[in-house]
């Protein structure tokens, strides 16, 4: 019985520490600051994560290009050193790309100062050896960050974003329209909405890919409501 207890008040002891990481981490959290999530105004700003990935991102700047909307690319720099000719793309069509790490990993689970100056730095680099142009914002995987990686960030160059509406352990299974509909109750204006055209990096599409997929109904749902779509960077007033 003892033991019992003592399983059992480690279970809740667990319980409350990832309660407690959640809240931290979440992209309404003031822990760690100052972070972006969110403009002001009728506009938007569509973001990708994960990609490049080839037969998802392409398709997706095809969607882009046909309805003129711009939009911001956080890249994995290993997926983004295997797929230049598509952030070459982007960089042509007006969309911006900035940094989502090297390999997708918790930032703040990194401890070594090198080690995470190299995440960001790697990142950058592919992007730089593809477009001739640098980030400007890192978005850390998982939404992660403490101090150090603000800090981190503000060596490189870089300000920290998350978001205002991202799809959370969602299922292909779902109905397209009641995915969109669950963004669009997060999505205000100023919205920096996530979806996902890859799966941190890898070269398969993944798990979260076919978000890419939702471009076309989340375009027509928020023009529907007015909104106007505008880079990050444009979001956030930098022109």
């Amino acid at each position: 019985m003892t033991a019992l207890r003592f399983l059992a008040a480690l279970a809740l002891l667990a319980a409350g520490f990832f309660g407690l990481y959640e809240l931290v981490e979440s992209p309404r959290s003031a822990a760690f600051a100052p972070v972006v999530t969110h403009g002001s105004g009728r506009v938007v700003a569509l973001t990708f994560d994960d990609g490049p990935t080839r037969g998802i991102t392409d398709r997706l700047l095809d969607v882009l290009e046909r309805e003129r909307v711009p939009g911001t690319f956080f890249v994995v720099g290993s997926a983004a050193r295997r797929e230049p000719a598509l952030l070459r793309r982007m960089a042509a069509d007006g969309d911006e790309i900035e940094d989502h790490s090297e390999t997708h990993p918790h930032l703040n689970a990194i401890v070594s100062r090198a080690a995470l100056d190299a995440e960001i730095t790697a990142a950058d680099d592919a992007i730089a050896a593809a477009t001739g142009r640098h980030a400007r914002w890192l978005r850390p995987p998982y939404g992660a960050r403490n101090a150090a990686v603000l800090a981190a960030a503000q060596r490189h160059g870089m300000r920290v974003v998350l978001w205002s509406a991202m799809l959370d352990e969602t299922s292909p299974q779902v109905a397209p329209d009641a995915l969109v509909e669950r963004l669009l109750r997060q999505a205000g204006d100023g919205a920096i909405v996530v979806l996902h055209d890859g799966d941190r990096g890898r070269a398969e599409p993944g798990g979260r890919a076919y978000e890419a997929a939702l471009a076309p109904r989340v375009i027509a749902a928020l023009r529907a409501r007015g909104y106007r779509f505008v880079t990050l960077q444009q979001l956030a007033g930098g022109g």
